[in-house]
């Protein structure tokens, strides 16, 4: 059934007819839908057109300032951008329609022209300037196409880039300089000490034999270095290292210099100084050196020829004898050190003496021998010392076993050691120099160092002890023997031997080396 018809006056009738048009409330009121949707769809395509100009505006700042392979920012050429259109209807919300006389704006125009209102956030991306516009509908204007529009805040993005990029350049100025001024600082200094070094490595030196005299004292124990501080010191030489260099050129000479006093010329060369110490003409001290061995009487000489003391002095140092110990007893043999000593102009024999029976004490308390075992000690190594050989070092704690071993009574020596050095040193200097007694000395009781008439040791050492016969005292080797015999007195070869009779066959080869050497074999 056909709804009733309504007219224009709003009144209802049967079969009234379908209105083909709209009233004119009707078509105002869809135009304004039709508006407002158009006008929603215009905004929406706007921001997305400014979306994508603000994504081009940011692509060309960073081709404009420029990046480095090392991410260090360089310049680019500025990219001409067109000045936006500032002719917008803000009642409608769409920019109006470029007319034909209208102009696109100068490239590079001024910031100036920009409209203060928010036309940045709305502009539409422009097409390009030979493009023609679109023409509008009478009824709806369409967006109007506008040129590439830099916003003002990427244009000061750009100009701060370059800013920093001008103030990291003159860092790196900066930088670039200072390394350089430290180089040439660093390298002016390192040349400096190369050269300072090689003269130094050099060593001043003074020419020739030098003038004038001074005295120079070589002490005891000093090494070629000691020594050229001790001539740089007295003025002899310029440097140290200038004598360290002659000493390393003359090494056996350097090796030579002795301790003492020498007289020496002021501003001499190195060489010449050296030339000097190893010459004795210029000592102004003496030197005594006790070897192993030798008797107080042998030592007596050597301070009277070396010394320049008078024997009387002598005799009266031995008789003071700073330092000795009671159980010498007065005695000085054996407790005289080996080694050398020097005699200083002015020194006394008293202090020469005190220092030779002080260093043997202070290799006697080195042993951890207690005290009152010293005298015997050093009478045992006195003997040992004399009766054997340095040509024959290894035989030293062998004798100082046999001494032990004959010391016992109960064996078939019955205390009796039979030494030939002790009945020697009871004749006295007369026999100094000889190395066998006589068969009347053997037999003289009157000797109190005659062993072969009375057992047991003799009164006192007999002799200065060396290092290997004090060693081997102190450590005797282990054995049997009772005797020895030297059958060679020029190589020192000794036999050794438990019973007599071996005894008697190492005697027999002694006396067919002294019928071939009858120098040798006094007594």
């Amino acid at each position: 059934m056909r709804d009733a018809a309504t007219d224009e006056n709003g009144q209802t009738g049967q079969h009234a007819p379908l209105r083909t048009h709209m009233t004119r409330r009707e078509a105002r009121a869809l135009a304004e839908a039709q508006t407002r949707a158009s006008a929603a769809a215009a905004v929406q395509q706007s921001n997305e057109l400014a979306a994508d100009v603000t994504n081009g505006f940011l692509a060309q700042a960073q081709n404009e300032v420029g990046v480095s392979p090392a991410g260090i920012p360089f310049a680019q050429p500025p990219v001409p951008v067109p000045e936006p259109v500032s002719d917008f209807d803000y009642t409608s919300g769409f920019p109006r329609v470029s007319s034909a006389a209208d102009s696109l704006p100068a490239v590079g125009a001024s910031s100036a022209s920009y409209p203060s209102e928010p036309l940045a956030t709305a502009a539409a991306k422009a097409t390009p300037p030979t493009a023609a516009a679109a023409p509008a509908s009478p009824e709806m204007p369409g967006p109007a196409v506008l040129p590439e529009v830099e916003p003002i805040r990427h244009r000061r993005r750009a100009q701060r880039s370059r800013m920093r990029r001008k103030s990291s350049q003159r860092r790196r100025g900066i930088i670039i300089i200072t390394v350089v001024l430290v180089l040439i600082i660093v390298g002016a200094g390192g040349a400096t000490w190369y050269i300072k070094r090689s003269l130094d490595a050099k060593g001043k030196d003074y020419e020739g034999q030098g003038s004038g005299q001074v005295e120079v004292s070589v002490p005891e124990g000093a090494n070629g270095t000691n020594i050229a501080q001790i001539l740089e010191e007295s003025g002899v030489v310029a440097s140290t290292r200038a004598f360290i260099n002659a000493c390393t050129d003359q090494e056996d000479a350097c090796k030579s210099i002795q301790p003492g006093t020498y007289l020496m010329a002021k501003h001499m060369s190195a060489v010449s100084a050296l030339a000097r110490l190893v010459d004795d003409a210029n000592r102004l001290d003496s030197q005594i050196t006790l070897g192993p061995g030798l008797t107080k009487w042998q030592i007596k000489d050597q301070l009277v020829k070396k010394g320049g003391f008078s024997p009387e002095d002598v005799d009266a140092a031995f008789a003071a004898a700073p330092g000795l110990p009671e159980a010498a007893d007065g005695n000085v043999e054996g407790w005289l050190a080996p080694g050398s000593y020097l005699v200083m102009p002015g020194q006394s024999a008293t202090e020469i003496v005190g220092k030779m029976v002080a260093n043997n004490i202070q290799r006697l308390k080195a042993s951890g021998l207690a005290p009152d075992k010293w005298q015997e000690f050093l009478t045992k190594a006195s003997i040992v010392q004399r009766e054997g050989s340095d040509l024959q070092k290894q035989d030293y704690a062998k004798i100082a076993r046999v001494i032990e071993n004959r010391l016992d009574v109960s064996k078939e020596t019955m205390g009796f050691m039979n030494m030939d050095s002790t009945v020697l040193y009871g004749l006295g200097e007369k026999a100094k120099e000889r190395k066998l007694p006589s068969k009347t000395e053997v037999a003289d009781a009157s000797n109190p160092y005659n062993t072969y008439k009375h057992k047991g040791l003799p009164p006192s050492p007999i002799g200065v002890v060396g290092e290997y016969a004090f060693k081997g005292t102190l450590k005797p080797a282990a054995g049997n023997w009772l005797y020895f015999t030297t059958v060679d007195l020029n190589t020192g070869e000794t036999r050794f031997s438990s019973t007599h009779a071996e005894q008697d066959a190492n005697v027999e080869l002694l006396k067919q080396f002294c019928n071939a050497h009858s120098d040798l074999c006094q007594g």
